[in-house]
């Protein structure tokens, strides 16, 4: 008498139910592939969104850079103009 083990016997008990399932319905397949494409186009707009949004986010870093340039020219300024009236 042939002992199989549990690993083999799982084994062959899912091949079973597998082969008694049958293969997936020309229809499943149509509507997976229909999800998948929908997931793509999902993927692609958020794609899109997060692209614009980077660019956004760039302008106003420049923005903001020239915001600070400017700030730092205007101190820069004061700090002269207080400076001298400090030596008179």
């Amino acid at each position: 008498m042939v002992h199989f083990s549990k690993g083999t016997k799982a084994l062959a008990l899912a091949a079973g139910v597998a082969l008694a399932a049958g293969c997936a319905s020309n229809d499943s397949v149509k509507k997976a592939q229909s999800t998948a494409d929908e997931a793509l186009r999902t993927a692609q707009a958020a794609q899109s969104a997060a692209q614009a949004a980077k660019s956004s986010a760039d302008a106003a870093s420049a923005k903001a850079d020239a915001a600070q340039a400017c700030c730092n020219d205007v101190q820069s300024k004061l700090d002269r103009v207080f400076e001298r009236s400090q030596r008179k």
